[in-house]
């Protein structure tokens, strides 16, 4: 929607002519398939996922596609599919022999590239071994603060610190958005994680409630997801905090917050304590309580790898 008072009329303005979307190629390599859509002219477009499957609609266009060309035998994407959905409307779909890891668009110049990336290998004995794990810290700035002001910024990097060498002794590789008390505001964590090809996102929370809310009958541990993919680590997060951690059961919630939405990777945000409970925040200020949060996200992230094979 557009304010009436912001929009200039023009009568005898032309309708843009639907732009025409040509054949499909898919070129297989090593980390992902890259699919190639020429159309006359940059379009809106949206990409949709479900557990094995990516959508791509492309709106003010019409299809004249008379190929769906895979090139070379590949295993990731099993069928592909094109659709006049409505009359502005092209939808491809593809339909993959494993679970979404993850997806990205860019235009190079008039052609879309749609990147399906393929899982990574997994060895059920050492789950995490050559996995790359981003952490996130999350905050600063802003964040929740405690009874005797200790900042959440503070506190999830603590966690995180506690979080690394566990991921790594399992042999992980790990990076962090930020290590030190320098804010870093949120694209450029969310960036970061894409750049470096991460195979998940995880970044490092520790809640508050805002007034009106009782934080003695409504705390305990959640964790947030965005795509589909994710659900699944976040279902393991939980557990873990759950199991470590003994507190209230909130779980999982699809949430539209910016460490949750990387296109690219599974991604989630933990919300592992509540930092205005005076008992919360004492843990969070002792080696200890950050020592056990971090194991528990530590056994849901083992865990997750562990299911996926």
């Amino acid at each position: 929607w557009v304010a009436a008072a912001e929009a200039v009329p023009r009568p005898a303005a032309a309708v843009a002519r639907r732009a025409i979307v040509g054949s499909v190629t898919m070129t297989p390599l090593p980390d992902r398939v890259e699919v190639r859509i020429p159309v006359a002219r940059r379009v809106p477009f949206q990409v949709d996922e479900n557990d094995r499957a990516v959508r791509l609609t492309l709106y003010g266009a019409t299809g004249d596609i008379n190929w769906l060309r895979y090139g070379a035998a590949d295993s990731l994407v099993a069928v592909a599919s094109w659709s006049q959905r409505a009359g502005d409307e092209v939808e491809l779909e593809f339909r993959l022999t494993e679970p979404v890891w993850g997806y990205r668009t860019r235009w190079e110049g008039n052609d879309l590239l749609l990147d399906l990336r393929r899982p990574p290998p997994i060895d059920r004995a050492r789950p995490l071994a050559g996995r790359l794990v981003v952490i996130d810290p999350g905050h600063p700035p802003v964040g929740s603060t405690g009874p005797t002001g200790l900042v959440e910024a503070e506190a999830n990097l603590a966690v995180a610190r506690a979080l690394q060498p566990m991921l790594e002794s399992a042999g992980a590789a790990v990076l962090a958005t930020r290590t030190d008390a320098n804010p870093l505001e949120l694209w450029p964590r969310v960036r970061f994680a894409d750049s470096v090809n991460a195979d998940l996102l995880v970044s490092i929370h520790n809640n508050a409630l805002p007034d009106g809310v009782n934080p003695f009958t409504n705390s305990g541990s959640s964790v947030f997801y965005f795509h589909p993919r994710s659900a699944a680590l976040a279902r393991a997060v939980q557990a873990g905090l759950v199991r470590e951690l003994g507190l209230r059961d909130l779980g999982i919630s699809r949430a539209d917050l910016a460490l949750a939405r990387p296109t690219w990777m599974p991604a989630i945000l933990v919300e592992g304590l509540h930092l205005m409970l005076p008992e919360h925040e004492a843990a969070l200020r002792q080696p200890e309580g950050q020592r056990r949060y971090a194991a528990a996200v530590f056994a849901g992230i083992r865990d997750f790898f562990q299911g996926r094979r």
